[in-house]
This record gives structure tokens, sequence and C-alpha cells, in this order.
């Protein structure tokens, strides 16, 4: 009986999941092609619809706990119009039964949100900004927005050039520089590429000096004078071929450069390991931990929604969900009204009112008690 019930509630459910996950997908997409249709006039349609893909990713981790919602409300509703709620709970079959094979459903999205959160998302939301700026906008020159700017590549190294060539994709002037403690390398070149990790230099100086050792001139004698300067400038590289070309290796790619410095409003980039790692770092600022742990904790909350929600859209379709439009209406409000306390909480969080964790899990937490007391109830 039970293996029977659960494949007819998840007939039920599974297609409202699937049909409403594709609509608000679908719904994000235009939004974004809305506003972005200004800057797209001419482009090709492939061009566009290959960067409206490389949001589903992003878009599918934020939209998932709202199908979830209209896939328990909608199909549970009807049930509980045609009385067939009624029948099962006086055959002894209670909602917590009831809540299981959806309640699976509802983990089985979250462990899938979480992987597209650590695996897919960061990379696909670094290349939904490079393939703006690289494709669409300005096809090949998406450096350009980055130029007079110092950008942060990874390690402790940062890129640097004031001037762009249009004609080549090259950047102009270019200056690497990478600090371990009081000594810095410099690396200067004429022009430089920047495809994936790789940064390429076309003649390049490599300088390594040691500030620390420039104390030690002071006062030295003539005789000391040369090992003393050497200890300054520890490595001094001058090809002598002309158009010398060197390849560095960078942490940060060149689509991940321009999602986080291209401009003003940075993409999420940041993976739930790399969130995990920067909130552990004893060495980062307590401001740039303490958003690190309000992203970890957020981006662990966020899928899990997709099972909380579950605990509170049963009752109310079961209470509420007298006619289809009442169960439509009932599941809107039901996801806007948690994505505005978890954005309302994080809000806090970022302002320092609440502690990371608490500004991350307050919303799962209150849905998850409500919707719990109800179905006991």
């Amino acid at each position: 009986m039970g293996s029977i019930l659960d494949r007819y509630l998840l007939r039920e459910v599974l297609p409202v999941l699937l049909v409403s996950a594709l609509l608000y997908v679908a719904v994000f997409l235009f939004g974004f092609f809305y506003v972005g249709s200004r800057w797209l006039d001419g482009a090709p349609v492939l061009k566009v619809f290959t960067w409206l893909g490389y949001h589903v990713p992003g878009v599918l981790v934020q939209v998932l706990p709202m199908a979830v919602v209209s896939a328990v409300v909608i199909p549970f509703g009807r049930l509980a119009t045609e009385g067939a709620i009624i029948a099962t709970q006086a055959g002894g079959i209670s909602l917590v039964r009831l809540l299981k094979p959806v309640l699976l459903v509802g983990l089985l999205l979250a462990g899938f949100s979480l992987y597209l959160s650590e695996k897919v998302v960061p990379w696909s939301n670094a290349r939904v900004r490079g393939y703006w700026y690289d494709e669409l906008t300005t096809p090949g020159r998406g450096l350009a927005r980055l130029r007079g700017k110092t950008v942060p590549l990874g390690g402790g190294l940062e890129l640097y050039f004031p001037a762009y060539d249009y004609k080549t994709g090259e950047m102009l002037k270019v200056r690497l520089q990478l600090w371990k403690d009081r000594q810095a390398t410099v690396i200067f070149a004429d022009r430089g590429t920047y495809d994936g990790h790789d940064i390429r230099l076309k003649n390049y100086r490599i300088y390594t000096v040691d500030y620390a050792a420039i104390d030690g001139i002071l006062g030295a004698g003539q005789e000391q004078l040369a090992d003393r300067l050497e200890a300054v400038f520890k490595n001094v590289v001058i090809p002598r071929a002309a158009n010398a070309v060197t390849t560095i290796k960078t942490g940060l790619s060149r689509d991940e450069a321009l999602a986080n410095f291209a401009d003003p409003l940075a993409a999420d980039t940041l993976s739930l390991s790399e969130a995990w790692r920067r909130y552990r770092d004893s060495r980062l600022p307590p401001a740039d931990r303490q958003d690190a742990a309000l992203a970890f904790h957020s981006k662990l909350a966020l899928p899990l929604a997709n099972a909380v929600l579950i605990l509170i859209s049963l009752p109310f379709a079961v209470r509420y969900g007298r006619s289809p439009g009442l169960s439509m209406g009932m599941s809107v409000m039901i996801a806007v009204g948690f994505y505005l306390v978890f954005m309302l909480s994080r809000s806090m969080g970022g302002l320092g009112l609440l502690p990371p964790w608490a500004a991350a899990w307050l919303a799962d937490a209150t849905f998850a008690f409500v919707g719990w007391r109800m179905i006991r109830s």
C-alpha cells in the first residue's frame, strides 16, 4: 500500500515541479534579456541564447524552492478539494506519512542545488559576465573594462595596465606585482594578453626587490656596498631577445576578473568550499571573514529550503487550497514570503545586526517550525 501511495503522489507532484521550474526559469531569463536588451541591438541571436543559457545554473538554485512550493500546494490542494486527503486520513494515513515521498524529492533537490553551487554556478556566473563583455557588447575587447584598475588575481598577484589596444586586443604598459612581506616581485611589459588563467607578456622585465634589505645600505662602506645592493635587488631578468615573451599563471581566470572587476556589481563566483576556506582564514580582515561566513551559510541554507518549504506548503495546501487559482496564489505568497525573510535576515547579517549563521538560517528555521507545528496540529 505504501509504495502504491508514494508512486501516486510522485506522479501528481513531479509534473507540476518540472513545469513550475521551467516557468520560473523562463521568467528570470526574460528578465535578464529585458534588462540587457538595450545593449543587444544587432547581436547574433545564437549568442544571445548562449548568454542566457549561462544564467540557467544560477537561476535554478534560486527558483527550485519556488517550484517546490508550487509542486506541493497545487496537487495537494486539488487532492484536498476532491476529498482524497480526508479519505487517506480516515484510513489511518497521517499528513506525516503523506509528507515522506515529497520530502525525499525536496532533499534530492537540495543535494542537486548544493552540487550546482559548488561545481557549476561559480563558473557559469563568471562566464555570464565574461561572455557579455567579450562576445556580445564589446567582442574580444572586454579587458578594456579593466584598464586603470588594480585587479587582484589571487595568491597576492595584482595586475595593472593604464591603456588598451583595441585593434590587437592587447593590454599596454602592463604591470604585474607580487608582494611577500617587504619583498616585491614586479614584472613590466610593453604588451600583454589574458586568456583563461594565462597572462602572456611581450618585451618584459622582472625585478625582485627586498625593501627590508635597503636599511642595510645606510652606513655601509664602499667595500660592502656591492654585497648590500645584491641583497636588495635579489633578482633582475632582462631578456636579450627583442619582444621576449613569458607566460604567467593566475588564480583568477579572465572571465572571473571581468565578473568581479569590470563594473561595480561583482558577480557571485564564490563556491561553497571557497567561502568556507575564507571563513576559516585567520589572515583575512574580520569584515571579510564575516562576509565569507554569511556567504557560506547562505549557500547551504538556500538549497535546503527545497526541503524546508515542503513542510509549510503541505499543511497550507490541505487546509486552504480550495481552488486552482487560490492554490497558485498561495504558492506564490509562500515563496515570496520565504525570500523576503531570507533577504531581510541576510541584510541584517551584512549590517552586523545578526550573527552570519543566524542571518542565513533564520528563514529556514522559521518556516520549518511553523510548517511542522501546522502538520502536527
